[in-house]
C-alpha cells in the first residue's frame, strides 16, 4: 500500500476515525494500540501477507531477548541474550537480502579458479522494509543491553513500536526510548500537530509525486541508452537521479512524519536540507538522519573504541560507510559508493584539521559545489546495476563530452527541489513556518497558505493524470 495511492487515502481516514472514536468513548490505551497494530499489519500485509510472519518473529525474538537480559542481571547470560538477538536478526536479514549475492560471488570465484559450480540459486523475494525494521529492533536490544533503554514488558506496546505503519517500510528508524513511551499514553493530537501534519504530508507528496515521479522518465531513458549518449546528457542523468532519489526519500519521510503527527505521535526528523550542505559531513548530517545516527552509534562507536588515534578514527569512518553501502544493497556498486563517501569524509576531516576556514561566502559556495558535485558524480554508482555500466557512464562523460541534446524540461524539477529546500525549515519545523521572514505576519500566513494550496493542486493534478503510482525507491533497500 503506497502513500501516493487512492487505496491508502481510504485506509488512513478509517484508522483516524477509529482512533478518534476510542478517544471520545472508551479512552483505552490498549484499544488504541490494538487498533494501531491491526492497521499496521493490514498496511504491511497489503503487499504480501506471508511476510507478516517475519515481523512477528522479529518482534518476539527481541521482546524475549530484552526480558531475558533484564532477568539475567550482570551474569554472562545477559550477553548471550544479546548475541541471540543480534544473530537472529542479522541471519534473517542476511538470508533474504544477501544470500543470492554471496552465492553468486562464490560461484564466480570458483569458476575463475577452474572449479565447476553449476548449481542454481534460490528465487528469494526481498520483503519490503525488512532492512529498516530489523535495524529498529536491533537498536532496541543493544540499548537494553547497555541500559540506555528499559525493556518493555507490554508485548502489545512493543509490537506497535516495531510495526507502526507510517515508518514501517522506510523509516525514520526510531529508538525505543523515544517511541515506545508514546504508546504508553492515549495519543492526543493538538491543533499544532494537525497543522504540522497536513503541511508535512502536502510537502512530502509534492516532493514525491510532482518532482521525483516526473524526473523518473528522464532518468530511466538516459540510463536505458547510456552506451550511446554523450557526456553532457549522462551528467544530466546523474543530476536528475540525485534529485529524484532525494525528493523520493525525503518525500516519503515527510509524509510518514505527517501521518504520525495527525495521530498525535511524533517521529524523528529524517532529512534537513542536505543538498544545501557545504561539506560531505554536513550532507550526511542532513541525509537519512536516523540511519546515519544508527551507524554512528552502533557501528562507528564500536569500531572507534580503544585508543582514539587519527588512523583508528579514519578506519572506523571508512568501515562504517562500507557497512552503510552494503546495507543499501547486495551489489558491489553500493559497497564502493558507500566506501567512497567514507574516504571523502576522512580526507575532508584531515584537510579541515590542517586548514583554518573562515565563514566567507565564496568558501561556502565552493564547498557546496564540491559537496553536491561529488554526490552527483557518485550517484552513477548508486544507479548503475554493475561496474560495467558505471564505467561506461564515467568514461563517456569525459571522452564524449558535449552539450545534452535531449529535452531539458527535467531541469524545472531540479529547480523546484532546490526551491523547496530554500524555503523549507525542515521536516519537524514546518509548524514554525517557511523562510519568509521579509513579510509581516499577515503576509507570511497568506503566502504560506497560497504556496501549500498551489503545491496541493499540483499534487492532485499529477496524481489524477498518472496511470499508476510509482513505488518509493528506498522500498528496494
Amino acid at each position: 500500500m503506497l502513500f501516493s495511492t487512492g487505496t491508502f487515502w481510504l485506509f488512513f481516514p478509517a484508522v483516524l476515525a477509529l482512533l478518534a472514536a476510542n478517544r471520545l468513548t472508551l479512552r483505552s490505551i490498549t484499544v488504541q494500540n490494538a487498533l494501531l497494530l491491526g492497521a499496521s499489519y493490514v498496511f504491511y500485509g497489503w503487499w504480501d501477507w506471508r511476510f507478516l510472519g517475519l515481523i512477528v518473529v522479529s518482534t518476539l525474538i527481541d521482546y524475549v531477548a530484552a526480558l531475558g537480559m533484564q532477568r539475567s542481571g550482570e551474569s554472562p547470560a545477559r550477553k548471550r541474550w544479546l548475541h541471540i538477538s543480534v544473530f537472529a536478526n542479522l541471519s534473517i536479514l542476511g538470508f533474504f537480502k544477501y544470500f543470492n549475492f554471496f552465492v553468486g560471488e562464490l560461484k564466480s570465484g570458483l569458476t575463475v579458479a577452474g572449479v565447476n559450480a553449476d548449481w542454481s540459486t534460490l528465487e528469494i523475494i526481498l520483503p519490503v522494509g525488512i532492512s529498516f525494521y530489523t535495524l529498529q529492533t536491533l537498536s532496541y536490544s543493544i540499548d537494553v543491553y547497555y541500559r540506555r533503554a528499559k525493556p518493555e514488558p507490554n508485548l502489545l506496546r512493543y509490537a506497535v513500536y516495531v510495526a507502526f505503519f507510517p515508518q514501517l517500510v522506510a523509516g525514520p528508524i526510531e529508538r525505543a526510548r523515544k517511541l515506545i513511551p508514546q504508546f504508553a499514553v492515549l495519543a492526543q493530537p493538538t491543533w499544532e500537530s494537525l497543522n504540522q501534519g497536513v503541511r508535512l504530508i502536502i510537502a512530502g507528496l509534492f516532493l514525491k509525486i510532482v518532482i521525483a515521479d516526473n524526473l523518473a522518465p528522464f532518468v530511466d531513458r538516459i540510463w536505458a541508452a547510456y552506451a550511446s549518449l554523450g557526456g553532457g546528457e549522462l551528467l544530466l542523468g546523474m543530476l536528475y537521479f540525485s534529485i529524484q532519489i532525494y525528493a523520493d526519500f525525503a518525500g516519503y519521510s515527510s509524509i510518514a512524519i505527517g501521518l504520525a503527527a495527525l495521530m498525535g505521535i511524533q517521529l524523528s526528523t529524517n532529512f534537513a536540507t542536505p543538498f544545501l550542505a557545504s561539506s560531505i559531513s554536513a550532507l550526511w548530517r542532513g541525509w537519512n538522519i536516523t540511519l546515519t545516527l544508527f551507524f554512528r552509534d552502533y557501528v562507528y562507536a564500536e569500531l572507534r573504541k580503544g585508543r582514539r588515534t587519527e588512523s583508528r578514527i579514519a578506519l572506523a569512518n571508512i568501515a562504517t560507510f562500507f557497512v552503510s553501502g552494503l546495507w543499501h544493497g547486495a551489489n558491489w556498486t553500493f559497497i564502493v559508493w558507500g566506501t567512497a563517501h567514507g574516504v571523502l569524509l576522512v580526507l575532508e576531516r584531515r584537510w579541515r584539521a590542517a586548514v583554518t576556514l573562515s565563514e566567507k561566502l565564496w568558501l561556502k559556495l565552493s564547498g557546496w559545489i564540491y559537496t553536491f558535485g561529488l554526490f552527483v558524480v557518485l550517484s552513477a554508482l548508486f544507479r548503475s546495476p554493475d561496474f560495467g555500466t558505471a564505467w561506461t557512464v564515467y568514461n563517456r562523460s569525459v571522452t564524449e563530452f558535449g552539450l545534452p541534446q535531449s529535452e531539458r524540461f527535467g531541469l524545472l524539477f531540479v529547480a523546484l527541489a532546490f526551491a523547496v529546500d530554500a524555503l523549507w525549515r525542515g521536516q519537524t519545523r514546518l509548524d514554525q513556518g517557511l523562510r519568509l521572514a521579509w513579510l509581516d505576519r499577515a503576509g507570511k500566513e497568506m503566502a504560506e497558505t497560497l504556496l501549500f494550496a498551489a503545491a496541493l493542486i499540483l499534487v492532485l493534478v499529477n496524481a489524477v493524470t498518472r496511470q499508476e503510482a510509482n513505488a518509493f525507491i528506498y522500498f528496494q533497500f
